[in-house]
């Protein structure tokens, strides 16, 4: 069954990227007056073509170093790339970039075409066919097929027509039902119809009459009217190359790089943690501050990207880092988008591409530790389910609604009510009210309230006072926290016997009348477990296996034994029991009190750990403000 599909050329300047188009399709994408004069494409041009039994849309690239915005822009939407090359010139400093940014931005599917194969013998056109095949090795084109042709004599295009078609037919199509966007291309105004804007839908779906808003500026207006490849449409889905003409806006109120979404989806964000990769060709450390032009769909701002765990980043690596944009641009972003970062001059034989990657999170905060970039690091390739359980998470006592995890998922709402209510049937999640309107808690959350109320009540009969008043114990924990979730974490705590609980006062119950606190058999399980590994305990993806038990109960008992300091977080994967860690501390301190100082060697066997976990330990002590590293060896602060 077919479904909608964009194929986007790419390569050099003056490679015949547009006149291959024109012999494909019959349309010539140089629309521009100054485009015919100067013989080079400068804008983005667009035709489609027939290919397996369907309609592919064909967006047409500029190639010159001077107009890779345009470029990014046309390829943010492509599911499969024509790479061209002319067979008389090569590999140049374009083609090498293309590659790169096609790359960065997830293409993984294309043929590459030898265009004017007829100014060649086939001697010279052997030679530059293995000179690609180096050139493209390790990359995502490594196996693609590489195809002569001539856009003036017509040879080989059936048969790039036959490479294209193979790869179209195995392309799946995108995923219809999440949150909808349209980043725009291109404005215009059509005499009896006003705006009208065009670009690619990268996400859900759009219809006539259907109510939308541009970001980032929020204006508001309807879907006259739409058309796919020059034909009138009721509806067109993801990977839809599409004309919107919007009713209630004008043209000069929307902008090539403005996102169409419908209301309440999206908000753009200032801030987005994202795994960023520095292109090898760079050759040069980067600093762990760096202004860049950053391209998101069609758009181009400035913004500063900072490393997150590092000072400097080596040409060829990947880190997490944070982009961090000017208040006035901010980005209509969703995780899992790709983007492509660029510096102000131009690499030697290359172009000014740095390198791109992918977006983790969004509406970030501005980090300020190391658990950060672990925690990033860890969301880069986790399922929908596990990102929205860390947002939900990061959201503390303010909780999330439905309408939140849309903006920040980019999840239809439909499969987010789902995920919502299992999470909250496993216990991972206190679900509080009803309907859409409901507030979810994450579990440590709940846990970490727990404790606070109990302190504050500790507090209170410490100081000779045998309760405290119900506000003034909301009063003290985090504002955002709503009412109705403060009622049931205390009925929660009155229901296990942690509380007495009175219309208007919390007390702490009599000590003869505390029960032993209730631990579940899944918690003694996980408990047992964790004293029994010692300092080898796996890694906290790996509990469930070990102790044949569901990974979402046992990741809501190690987040709720976290958060009672029953397990010590070592780092992001890495827990241990606190006896076990109190007796390391303790067994550290007495050999640093007899020797002053602790070798790898006698740490190694002062824990009988592996390099593994004992270089962890040792990192987790230096942070414990417990030892100083100098140089191999470590000695009390």
């Amino acid at each position: 069954m077919s479904h909608p599909l964009v194929l986007g050329t790419a390569g050099h300047i003056d490679h015949g990227k547009t006149s291959l188009v024109y012999a494909l399709t019959g349309i010539d994408t140089d629309r521009l007056p100054v485009e015919k004069q100067r013989g080079i494409t400068t804008e983005l041009g667009f035709a489609h073509l027939e290919l397996a039994g369907q309609r592919v849309a064909m967006v047409d690239v500029p190639g010159h170093e001077r107009f890779v915005k345009a470029m990014v822009a046309g390829a943010g939407g492509v599911d499969v790339v024509c790479m061209v090359i002319a067979a008389d010139e090569g590999v140049m400093p374009q083609t090498r970039e293309h590659l790169d940014i096609c790359d960065l931005l997830g293409v993984r599917r294309g043929v590459v075409a030898l265009t004017k194969a007829d100014l060649v013998d086939d001697e010279w056109l052997a030679m530059v066919s293995a000179e690609l095949r180096t050139t493209l090795a390790g990359g995502f084109l490594a196996d693609a097929p590489i195809v002569p042709v001539s856009a003036r004599t017509g040879a080989g295009l059936d048969a790039l027509r036959a490479a294209l078609a193979d790869i179209v037919r195995t392309l799946p199509p995108r995923d219809a039902t999440g949150v909808f966007r349209l980043p725009i291309d291109r404005v215009f105004t059509v005499r009896g119809f006003g705006t009208v804007v065009t670009g690619t839908i990268s996400s859900g779906q759009i219809a006539v009459g259907d109510e939308i808003v541009v970001l980032p500026d929020g204006r508001a207006g309807r879907v006259r009217g739409l058309e796919v490849h020059g034909q009138a449409a009721e509806r067109a889905p993801a990977g839809t190359r599409a004309a919107l003409n919007l009713g209630g806006l004008d043209a000069d109120e929307v902008a090539r790089g403005d996102v169409v979404t419908r209301p309440g989806q999206l908000v753009p964000s200032h801030i987005l943690d994202v795994r960023f990769r520095y292109l090898r060709a760079a050759r040069t450390a980067l600093p762990r501050r760096s202004k860049v032009l950053l391209h998101h769909g069609t758009t181009q701002v400035e913004a500063r990207l900072v490393l997150a765990d590092r000072d400097q980043l080596e040409p060829g690596q990947t880190a997490v880092a944070q982009l961090r944009i000017d208040a006035t641009t901010p980005l209509a972003a969703l995780p899992g988008d790709r983007f492509i970062a660029r510096g102000f001059a131009p690499l030697a034989d290359y172009g000014t591409t740095l390198g791109g990657g992918d977006i983790v999170r969004v509406l970030a905060a501005k980090a300020r530790h190391g658990d950060h970039a672990a925690g990033v690091a860890r969301l880069a390739d986790a399922s929908a389910r596990d990102r929205l359980v860390d947002d939900v998470r990061m959201a503390a006592g303010a909780g999330r609604t439905l309408a939140d995890a849309v903006v920040r998922t980019g999840q239809g709402a439909d499969a987010l009510r789902a995920t919502l209510a299992a999470l909250a049937r496993s216990g991972e999640l206190l679900v509080v009210g009803d309907g859409d309107g409901a507030v979810y808690l994450h579990a440590a959350t709940v846990a970490s309230l727990e404790q606070q109320i109990g302190a504050q009540l500790a507090a209170a009969a410490a100081a000779g006072r045998s309760s405290a008043p119900r506000e003034e114990v909301r009063a003290r924990l985090p504002a955002a926290l709503p009412a109705r979730a403060f009622d049931l974490i205390v009925e929660g705590m009155a229901t296990r016997g942690l509380v007495v609980a009175q219309a208007d006062t919390l007390e702490r119950p009599p000590p003869a009348a505390a029960p032993a606190p209730a631990i579940d058999p899944l918690e003694q399980k996980v408990r047992a477990a964790y004293v029994r590994w010692g300092v080898t305990a796996p890694r906290p993806l790996d509990v469930p296996t070990e102790l044949a038990a569901p990974a979402p109960a046992v990741k809501a008992t190690l987040d709720r034994l976290l958060a009672g300091k029953v397990l010590i977080k070592i780092k992001p994967d890495y827990f241990l029991d606190a006896a076990v860690v109190a007796d390391l501390r303790a067994r550290l301190l007495a050999h640093l009190a007899t020797h002053g100082q602790i070798t790898p060697g006698e740490w190694k066997d002062l824990t009988g750990a592996t390099r593994k976990h004992s270089i962890p330990l040792a990192e987790y002590f230096d942070g414990e403000k417990v030892t100083l590293r100098v140089g191999d060896i470590r000695r009390k602060r």
